[in-house]
């Protein structure tokens, strides 16, 4: 290549740039603006370039050798043109660019196959993008404002119509009441007609008086009447105020006008299939002085499935590495935590916890896995904190009908702990090089006790074969023959019983005790040791004959005198279990996108659920409320937009897929990778010096499909009640459209693990990951 050809090619900008000038005459203006710092020879190239360029010429223009599809024959400026429809494209937006002229720079741009071919691939990705555009929405509840609209259960009179006849209202906003007619309504008068209003707690008294204005009247056909739509009066207007405080009072306890009160259930129905198909253990937390404290989990049938250790007392570290934990989380709402076992013959197992972050200040993070992966017990977790909102917790209270004097522990809890194993996302890892040896530090071991947990589910998951009962009451336990303890009864049930034992220090009791239980009458009942937990107290038994037993639990459903005293357990468990819903639905961690049923990939993807505080979908943004999701999903340069990502992950060929992007921060250049290029080629190495040179940033997202099992949820009853009382044929068509979701895609941000493991030469293992895939095949075959 000669060496004007390289200035050419170099500066290809600033000949774009000069184009204009030269066609306006100021060629010199230009080239003194924009080649300021040029030399000379590169100056003079330039100008010959753009003069060359701009010259006009008659030369017919063919570019049947490499079109793609069929060619035409016509006439352009009297010139004679074959092209085909791309080629057309190009002769009318290079003529544009060149002032409706036919120049040599317009003839070379359509007889040029490589600026042909560009264009194209240009209308390829748009398309492609296009397709994977998702309309997205937001956790948090839709916020109808100005447009808030009720449909009450009242009447109203007034006399300009049929001489006060009572009529019913379907819709009252804060400026609009809205009444059902048989028959289309004459008013006596159209502005200032005197409503009457009946007694409705916190609106008005009996017989208020409020001043409307008539505005249109409109056919129903839903309900075949009329609807009459009346305005606030301008001498009413001091009522707006009003009515807006007892819509944000009631607009929870009664339906909304009919097209708002279909938004609100659908995206109730999607948060549920959400929350219901999530890989996250919920814990929420409640503040303890200075300290957050774990008090509640919540379990579903799916992430008891994807967490194996959910009813372990090891679920959640000791409080001192929690306390650590939580201290990271508080600054970066993020942190991935590693757990891990050492066993020797003769001696206790030692437990492990520490985060990724702590590691790798103290560049220690190669010798910890290394250290898992000998012992075969390296746990990979993540974790995620959000604070619940007020307006959060007291919706979810006034949906759940639950007091503030009866239920002000659960109340107080602000916070939620997500946590969720990833060691199945990720596979099995290993060490590229062997680190150098280094002593742990002593900090790291988990010999703390764990915080106690009260594991909240509904029936899917609770086995109890007999409701218990929550009963305070004194109880005397007997573990040897000149020892008893005094203690507390905290549930009760047929097949076993909950204590709370007083100033006990034995550190290890019986296999079996007796209790006694003086306001039931039980004496010496035996019962066999299921768990005691020293530091609280706590002690859970399983009853070994049952027939004292009945008799007690047969008194306490019958007996008067009890009847106060005693709580159903598995009442209040449900009741916790709905509120934790309600605020997880409206805080949920990370984006998660619904699938619905159909033939072509890109018509499956519904709606994408976003949340702000994370960034899930990194290096991409929402816009619009559109998300582009093409570059997780999409096979790009493919024509019609497919992907096989999607397939595989919506036929179950695969649970999981990790989409990476390598972002060259030089020019902002948005690099897609494979998994294969990134851990297992010999890119890896590139990508490891260029991440320490912080020359590029790595973005990694793990996606986890979760098939829909179960059309409903447990709250799909609650959902659909208000719409039930105002549409029943809606209703019936929400309830059948609800078998059209198929899928719930998880979208999680893994970019803080992949970096820190990438830099410290930690990869996904493929030659174990292929092994263990195929063993679960031969073993599920």
């Amino acid at each position: 290549m000669s060496t004007e050809q390289e200035i050419i090619k170099k500066h290809q900008p600033v000949i774009r740039a000069l184009i204009p000038y030269q066609q306006q005459g100021r060629l010199l203006e230009g080239l003194n603006r924009f080649s300021s710092r040029l030399n000379a020879q590169a100056r003079q190239v330039i100008k010959e370039e753009v003069i060359r360029l701009t010259s006009q010429t008659d030369a017919p223009a063919d570019n049947s050798a490499f079109a793609q599809f069929p060619v035409k024959r016509f006439s352009h400026f009297g010139i004679e043109m074959t092209l085909d429809k791309v080629g057309t494209e190009i002769l009318k937006k290079e003529t544009a660019r060149y002032m409706e002229q036919y120049t040599v720079g317009v003839f070379e741009s359509i007889t040029n196959s490589a600026h042909y071919q560009g264009l194209v691939q240009r209308k390829l990705r748009e398309k492609i993008i296009n397709a994977f555009t998702v309309q997205t929405q937001s956790y948090q509840d839709i916020q109808f404002n100005n447009d808030l609209s009720v449909t009450p259960n009242f009447s109203v009179a007034t006399q300009a119509y049929q001489n006060g006849r009572t009529v019913a209202v379907v819709a009252l906003s804060a400026t609009q009441l809205t009444i059902a007619c048989t028959r289309s309504p004459k008013f006596t008068s159209v502005t200032d007609i005197p409503v009457i209003f009946p007694h409705i707690a916190g609106l008005c008294s009996a017989t208020e008086v409020i001043h409307f204005d008539y505005v249109r009247v409109e056919f129903n056909a839903a309900s075949q009447r009329h609807h009459a739509v009346l305005q606030l009066a301008e001498q009413d207007q001091h009522w707006q105020a009003v009515f807006q405080q007892y819509l944000n009072r009631v607009m929870l306890r009664l339906p909304l006008e009919r097209d708002l009160e279909i938004e609100r259930s659908m995206q109730a129905l999607d948060r549920d299939r959400i929350v219901q198909n999530s890989p996250w253990l919920p814990v929420l937390m409640k503040q303890d002085g200075a300290r957050l404290t774990p008090r509640m989990v919540l379990m579903t049938p799916v992430n008891t499935q994807r967490n194996p250790a959910y009813r372990s007392k090891q679920l959640l570290p000791g409080k001192t590495a929690l306390q650590r934990i939580l201290k990271e989380l508080s600054a970066f709402n993020e942190a991935f935590v590693l757990r891990l076992t050492i066993t020797k013959r003769g001696s206790d197992p030692v437990s492990l916890c520490t985060t990724v972050r702590q590691l790798e200040r103290q560049n220690l993070l190669a010798n910890f896995v290394q250290l898992g992966l000998e012992h075969e017990s390296l746990e990979l977790w993540q974790y995620r904190l959000a604070k619940v909102s007020r307006g959060s917790q007291e919706t979810a209270r006034i949906l759940q009908d639950m007091s503030h004097q009866d239920h002000n522990d659960i109340l107080s809890m602000g916070h939620i702990l997500y946590i969720r194993s990833i060691n199945e996302a990720l596979g099995p890892l290993q060490l590229l090089s062997q680190p150098d040896k280094a002593k742990l530090p002593r900090q790291y071991i988990d010999h703390d006790s764990q915080y106690p947990l009260h594991f909240v589910m509904n029936e899917d998951i609770d086995r109890r074969k007999q409701p218990r009962f929550r009963i305070e009451t004194d109880a005397q336990v007997k573990v040897s023959l000149m020892s008893s303890y005094a203690a507390t009864v905290r549930d009760f049930s047929l097949g076993g019983i909950q204590l709370q034992i007083h100033d006990c220090h034995e550190a290890v009791l019986p296999p079996e005790v007796k209790v006694s239980i003086v306001d039931f009458k039980l004496k010496s009942q035996r019962y066999k040791v299921l768990d005691y937990n020293q530091q609280t107290g706590v002690l859970r038994l399983l009853a070994i004959a049952t027939d004292n037993t009945s008799k007690v639990l047969k008194k306490l459903s019958s007996g008067s005198s009890l009847q106060s005293s005693i709580e159903n357990i598995m009442l209040r468990q449900s009741l916790y279990f709905r509120y934790m819903w309600e605020v997880v639905s409206r805080h949920y961690p990370n984006a998660a996108l619904q699938v619905v049923t159909g033939r072509q990939m890109i018509h499956r993807m519904k709606t994408l659920y976003t949340t702000q505080q994370n960034n899930d979908l990194h290096p991409f943004a929402v816009c619009d409320h559109n998300a582009p999701l093409h570059g997780f999903f999409a096979d790009m340069g493919k024509s019609p937009p497919d992907s096989s990502v999607l397939r595989r992950l919506l036929q179950q060929a695969e649970r999981y897929h990790l989409a990476i992007h390598c972002e060259r921060k030089a020019d902002n250049k948005l690099i897609n990778l494979t998994q294969v290029q990134c851990f297992e080629s010999s890119l890896r190495y590139k990508i490891k010096q260029s991440l320490e040179e912080e020359e590029t940033q790595l973005y990694v997202a793990g996606i986890e499909c979760q098939k829909n099992e179960s059309v409903s949820t447990p709250m799909s009853k609650q959902r659909l009640a208000l719409l039930s009382r105002i549409d029943l044929e809606v209703y019936e068509k929400l309830q059948a459209l609800q078998q059209n979701y198929s899928h719930v895609i998880h979208i999680i941000d893994l970019s803080a693990l992949l970096n820190s493991f990438i830099k410290t030469g930690i990869v996904p293992d493929p030659a174990k990951e292929n092994a263990e895939a195929a063993a679960s095949t031969n073993k599920v075959t």
